[in-house]
């Protein structure tokens, strides 16, 4: 019975000594990953700040936001691992909350030299044409005029506040022979009633925004774009500098590159080409 003791205990040792090992023979430590696992991705989520600004980014009933810059920055986001979120607030208070941190991007921002102590800015992903927008009544008054020139006859102009419009608007709301007659408004629909009423003489819109919201409004009787052109402007991605590491900056610029060079974004653009 001696050797069958011997063979239990030999068992044993071998069952015992088993207990360590992994299937395939190696040692599992605990808390060790095993050989060949791939650790999953940090959760990511870019927080876009937003103004109602139709047909680029409105929300509807239910808290839902569309519109072409949430397709586009969605796009990218997307593309570099990260889910979106929304915030809404006033042009003013998105570039506070940039500067803060409290949201990570926004859409058709135009790069300064004062913006960017506190933020990024990606490449142009795509450019903006303003009109500017007279009431019916009395427009044959305004026609072949540049916009220097109606300043100089007194017009008053109606403008969204914090907001840019390119050099040469710029630099006429920053001559002090014209300064006093640009008025401005948190939100473009305040410039409308403004122009309706009276208040203005004319304002400046994006030429999607400005149709979007006369043809919401039935308006195309009393609204009207002026003949003269204000040019385009390249518009950037702005992202937040307390938020967003260079790392996280360097995905979202290359993702931009990339999107744009495979036509992704225009195909994007083209869907709203008729707002």
């Amino acid at each position: 019975m001696k050797w069958v003791k011997t063979a239990l205990w030999a068992c044993l040792l071998v069952v015992i000594a088993g207990c360590g090992n992994s299937g395939s023979g190696e040692q599992v430590q605990v808390g060790q990953a095993e050989p060949g696992r791939v650790s999953e991705p940090e959760p990511c989520t870019l927080v876009m700040g937003y103004d109602p600004w139709e047909p680029y980014q409105y929300e509807i009933a239910g808290g839902h936001v569309f519109g072409l810059d949430v397709d586009l920055l969605t796009l990218v986001s997307s593309h570099v691992g990260c889910d979106i979120a929304f915030e809404r607030g006033t042009w003013r208070e998105l570039l506070n909350q940039i500067r803060e941190g409290d949201i990570d991007m926004l859409a058709g921002a135009t790069r300064t030299p004062e913006r960017e102590e506190f933020a990024w800015f990606t490449g142009t992903y795509r450019n903006e044409e303003f009109n500017f927008y007279v009431a019916v009544n009395g427009s044959e008054q305004y026609e072949d005029k540049r916009l220097e020139k109606l300043l100089e006859d007194g017009v008053r102009v109606g403008v969204i506040d914090s907001y840019l419009y390119g050099d040469p608007v710029s630099a006429l709301q920053d001559d002090p022979r014209f300064s006093k007659q640009f008025e401005y408004a948190s939100i473009a629909e305040i410039n409308i009633e403004r122009l309706l009423d009276g208040e203005v003489d004319g304002i400046i819109e994006d030429k999607y925004v400005g149709a979007s919201i006369i043809r919401h409004r039935s308006l195309q009787d009393f609204i009207v774009p002026h003949a003269m052109s204000l040019g385009q402007t390249g518009v950037s991605i702005m992202v937040s500098r307390a938020s967003v590491d260079a790392a996280r900056f360097a995905q979202i610029e290359e993702a931009v590159k990339k999107l744009k060079a495979e036509g992704a974004m225009d195909k994007v653009l083209v869907q709203y080409q008729n707002p």
